[in-house]
């Protein structure tokens, strides 16, 4: 029999009403808790509108504030060629007006951070939603994505406080409020001029302008189209997409830029493959501090500008500021000749280093003096730093004798060497200093200024610093000598003189040569102590220490005859301006830095006034005194400048070595400029113990001759350093006809010096061989205009028969 089924039981229409009305119930109650919860937000958001614009979480800048927007924008040092040298700054931004950014760094930046910019009052409403879910929903805090540009310029400008859990809508507010004031006050071209003066682009570079200069050496105006968005992109992440640090992370997100670019119709599809392809290509140029052209002078100078600044006023009662106002300083440096006179150094000291190391290879010049090292480690930074935390004398030494990885400075850049820090002090006092300047002759502008060979790790400027002077400073006495009557023909015998009231006091000569005769000119030409000897003893020190002043030595002088071997100590600022009246008859040049001072609008602040140069020295001893320095190039002690670097200028000089080689000179001029260098030690004991190799003429000379062999052969400066002398008077080059020596003194020459006759024969016969000279000049001249100009003289001639 069939099983019967039971039916299922239906549900009761009671229970299915219970349900659904229940279902009913909790639908009212989200409803309602999410209109509670809107008008909630709402309520909360329109109390902390309220709170935020009455100021309970800090004050809104009000409108003053606004429209007296006001950066710190650095001042900027340009070269009397217009080069860009550095700058002195708080924050390095220099500002530009709209006109001067280009139109492609526009539509990058409206492309990437906001492209609706043109349109919106300073909020766009569009992005708010995607700003909501962004930082709301999904917690990402950093801000970004709806910040308009105006927003981000206030942000910019004023900041954001911590206000804890409320920071980041409280700040949000804070700038909605102010972009929407902003916008009521400036233009949209104002508000990108200020927005892309004010941008940080990493490294402590704001605005585009400092920016532009610092990753590609260029104007804005002058940026490329993929330079210009390599910028733009940067700021999403200055540090992260750094275009120095992380090439690749920069193009590919210079590259999403162009993709926005084309995406906002600002470029056209067809060009972003290409553009896209094209590398990234720096010309990195840092000039502040330690780094740029010329930085021993900018510190130098920075004193010099603040004190020309006291008298000005801004309008408001006070000076203008060097750090903030954004002043343009215009400065006689030439920067290609600077530039020549940087290379020159760092050529011939990485030569001279090298020789140094090698002739102490073994040793070194204080021994096993411990003091010595430990008297320049307490000057060290790292010395001071252990003293100011505490530590003993004993802690220090044993710090100072344990081994650690540490950067040490060479020529060619720092290198990491495992060392103890005393053995860093040694290391680094073998390394050999230097000082090089040059200035125009006539004017006095300085040219060029090398105080050193590396800014960052030896500040000391040796251009002001005093050291010895040397043989240098004998063309004084010689200036002096003249001066009392005595003729460069005159012969002085050479031989020892000993000065009894000087504690018997007798210089001698280097190598000991002793004996025969030297003219005056040949006294100085081979830089013989005994001949400097006598004529101080013949004139007295006070002679030679008065022309000195004349010529501008404010320095401590020596009272005795050790005066004529230079041993005062002297700065190359002093002695390159003093040989300035050799070059120029007698004149001269007092140095000048600084040409002009302007504001950001060209109102001029300072403008240097034209000097004309004192005459100090009558012009027959002036001229004497060229002829006699131009004979210590063509037969002296300076002779290599001709032989070794091929110096064609007309150029006189003279070298300096001082007791023990401690330290080396060269001063030289040419008919438009006068240079000085100095090579030596950062202690006087760090020297070479090798005349031949310690000497002037082998340190200090060779960085002249290799900045004036390279200045006279580009035709850029060329016309700076000058070719000619103008032509010294018959009877001054009549006086100056005679041998340097001679052994005898009984020769007829002599005996016939001063016979009148006798003279006038022989002015004659130097006429006659200066005319030989000049033909002889003439028919090179001749040779070197070739054969063409020579035919066309000839048929010129024929044609006038």
């Amino acid at each position: 029999m069939a099983k019967k089924s039971t039916p299922k039981p239906r549900k009761s229409p009671a229970k299915k009403k219970k349900n659904s009305k229940t279902q009913s119930n909790w639908k009212r109650r989200i409803i309602k808790f999410g209109l509670f919860a809107f008008f909630g937000v709402l309520l909360l958001l329109f109390l902390l509108f309220g709170a935020v614009y009455i100021g309970l979480f800090g004050p809104l800048p009000s409108e003053a504030d606004l429209t007296g927007i006001k950066q710190d924008n650095a001042s900027e040092i340009y070269s009397s060629d217009g080069r860009l040298l550095g700058k002195y700054f708080i924050q390095n931004r220099s500002s530009i007006s709209f006109g001067e950014i280009p139109q492609t760094a526009i539509d990058a930046l409206v492309s990437t951070e906001d492209s609706r910019f043109f349109e919106h009052e300073g909020i766009d409403f569009y992005s708010i939603p995607r700003v909501v879910i962004k930082t709301i929903i999904l917690g990402d805090r950093s801000g970004g994505g709806g910040s308009t540009i105006s927003q981000q310029l206030i942000k910019n400008l004023f900041g954001r406080s911590d206000h804890g859990a409320l920071s980041m809508p409280v700040n949000k507010l804070k700038e909605n409020i102010t972009a929407l004031k902003l916008e009521e006050i400036y233009t949209k071209e104002e508000i990108i001029t200020l927005y892309l003066n004010t941008v940080s682009f990493g490294e402590h570079v704001y605005g585009i302008k400092a920016a532009a200069q610092r990753y590609f050496n260029k104007t804005p105006d002058e940026l490329e189209l993929i330079e210009a968005a390599t910028l733009i992109g940067m700021l999403k992440a200055n540090t992260a997409y750094n275009p120095r640090l992380y090439p690749e992370a920069s193009k590919e997100r210079r590259n999403v830029v162009l993709a926005l670019m084309v995406r906002e119709g600002s470029l056209p599809p067809d060009e972003l493959f290409t553009l896209q392809a094209e590398p990234i290509k720096l010309d990195y140029q840092k000039l502040e501090g330690q780094f740029g052209p010329a930085p021993y002078l900018r510190d130098f100078l920075k004193p010099k500008i603040t004190e020309l600044l006291e008298s000005t006023d801004r309008g408001d009662g006070t000076p203008y500021n060097l750090y903030s106002d954004g002043l343009k300083i215009s400065l006689s440096i030439d920067s290609r000749l600077q530039t020549n006179a940087e290379a020159a150094v760092k050529k011939q000291m990485r030569r001279i280093q090298a020789d140094f190391d090698a002739h102490w290879k073994s040793n070194k010049p204080w021994g096993n003096d411990q003091n010595f090292l430990w008297t320049e480690a307490k000057k060290s930074i790292r010395y001071k730093r252990l003293t100011d935390a505490g530590r003993t004398e004993q802690e220090i030494k044993e710090i100072f004798s344990t081994p650690t990885r540490l950067n040490v400075f060479t020529l060619d850049g720092y290198q990491s060497k495992t060392m103890t820090p005393l053995d860093s002090v040694a290391y680094h006092q073998m390394i050999l200093q230097a000082g090089f300047l040059a200035l125009n002759a006539k004017t006095g502008d300085v040219l060029a200024y090398v105080g050193g060979i590396d800014f960052g790790h030896f500040p000391y400027d040796h251009i002001t610093s005093r050291r010895q002077v040397g043989s240098t400073f004998k063309p004084f006495v010689y200036a002096a000598a003249l001066e009392s009557g005595i003729k460069p023909c005159d012969y002085i015998e050479n031989e020892p003189i000993i000065f009894s009231n000087y504690d018997d006091w007798s210089p001698q000569n280097s190598g000991g040569e002793e004996g025969g005769f030297y003219t005056v000119k040949g006294g100085l030409a081979k830089s013989v102590n005994t001949i400097a000897a006598r004529l101080i003893a013949e004139i007295g020190p006070e002679a030679a220490r008065n022309l000195a002043r004349r010529l501008g030595i404010k320095s401590d002088l020596p009272n005795g005859p050790s005066i004529a071997l230079g041993v005062a100590d002297l700065s190359l600022l002093e002695m390159v301006p003093a040989y300035s009246a050799f070059a120029n008859e007698g004149i001269l040049a007092q140095p000048n830095f600084i040409l002009k001072i302007e504001t950001a609008d060209g109102k001029t602040l300072f403008k240097a006034k034209p000097t004309k140069g004192e005459k100090v020295l009558e012009y027959d001893v002036a001229a004497n005194m060229r002829e006699m320095l131009e004979l210590v190039v063509d037969s002296g002690t300076a002779r290599s400048l001709r032989s070794v670097f091929g110096v064609r200028t007309d150029i006189g000089g003279k070298t300096g070595t001082t007791q023990n080689n401690a330290d080396g000179w060269f001063m030289s001029i040419t008919p438009n400029m006068v240079c000085g260098a100095w090579v030596g030690g950062q202690s006087p004991l760090v020297r070479f113990r090798s005349t031949r190799l310690g000497q002037g003429a082998a340190t200090a000379l060779p960085i002249v001759g290799e900045f004036i062999r390279t200045s006279e052969s580009k035709k850029a400066t060329a016309s700076l350093v000058g070719t000619r002398f103008p032509a010294t008077d018959a009877d001054i080059l009549l006086d100056l006809m005679c041998p340097i020596y001679v052994e005898d003194r009984t020769e007829f020459f002599l005996e016939n010096l001063f016979d009148k006759d006798a003279r006038e024969e022989r002015r004659e016969l130097r006429k006659q061989a200066k005319q030989e000279e000049l033909q002889e000049e003439y028919e090179e001249q001749e040779e070197k205009k070739g054969w063409m100009n020579r035919l066309l003289d000839k048929l010129s001639k024929d044609k006038k028969k």
